[in-house]
């Protein structure tokens, strides 16, 4: 219930954060609000507990400061890093100075729900094997699990407050760039390098775990640019975005494998955007 009341308050006060901020109009009054913000956020659930609602509040003034000259990018990119940082700064304080261990918690508690499943005695032992093996890869992977975390929260914070401030006409449907998203292009090379450290190099060795978060971090970065490209393509032949939404929701009915092979075709899109420019042969 307490979560859910965080949930719900962080949500509101991530809306009203970001017109305050968009209406002072002051880029250091904006700053300042968001540092205080992110470093409440890492006070609090340092000393008390996880204060999820603060990440919106976060994410909110993020948006509000983009908006004097909006730029999805700039947004996106602005939050997810300041999301990340936080929320990676949390979890190595409580784990060192707290004894927290996030991953040991939740590997209980799907250790519980095996237990507590209708599965046979032998399935329920291979699980319990395949849990134990993962374990070392869950911990190794945290870094790119916050970071994907803070993907999902800046991406349903935009949507969210950019639809009220489309309502209170501080920004028009015109000033969407999200079809606009792409990084820097000589990243591919730091997408090719993680990953031929991975495969050459030992899974024991440090620098195995970095280029391993580094792929997978870039390879979401990536779908989300392949995703940008077909928005590009809907907006050019002036299709309903609805289209996009209803094939990629059939795409989940049919099952993982259909999904994945989507996933995997924008981040195909995404990173071939670096040789073809999808942009502008549209």
């Amino acid at each position: 219930m307490e979560l859910l009341l965080h949930f719900i308050l962080g949500i509101a006060l991530s809306v009203v954060i970001a017109m305050l901020v968009y209406k002072l109009q002051s880029q250091l009054g904006a700053i300042a609000l968001i540092i205080i913000a992110t470093a409440s956020y890492i006070g609090l659930s340092y000393l008390v507990n996880e204060m999820i609602g603060i990440q919106f509040i976060i994410a909110g003034a993020i948006f509000g400061y983009t908006a004097q000259r909006f730029s999805f990018q700039k947004y996106f990119m602005t939050s997810v890093l300041v999301l990340w940082f936080s929320l990676l700064v949390v979890y190595y304080l409580q784990y060192y100075l707290k004894g927290v261990d996030v991953v040991a918690d939740n590997h209980a508690m799907i250790q519980q729900m095996i237990e507590g499943s209708s599965l046979g005695a032998a399935e329920k032992s291979v699980m319990m094997q395949q849990l134990e093996n993962f374990m070392p890869t869950m911990r190794i992977l945290m870094p790119f699990s916050y970071f994907f975390s803070s993907i999902v929260i800046s991406l349903f914070i935009y949507v969210l407050v950019y639809a009220f401030f489309i309502r209170f006409k501080f920004l028009t449907n015109s000033n969407s760039t999200f079809a606009l998203f792409r990084i820097n292009e000589w990243t591919v090379f730091l997408l090719i390098a993680s990953w031929a450290t991975v495969l050459l190099s030992s899974s024991d060795h440090i620098v195995w775990a970095i280029a391993l978060n580094v792929g997978l971090i870039l390879c979401v970065v990536y779908t989300i640019q392949g995703l940008s490209i077909v928005s590009f393509y809907f907006e050019k032949k002036q299709w309903p975005k609805l289209y996009g939404v209803v094939l990629l929701f059939v795409g989940i009915l049919l099952g993982f494998q259909v999904l994945f092979f989507i996933i995997t075709m924008l981040m195909g899109l995404g990173i071939i955007d670096f040789w073809m420019n999808f942009r502008k042969i549209v």
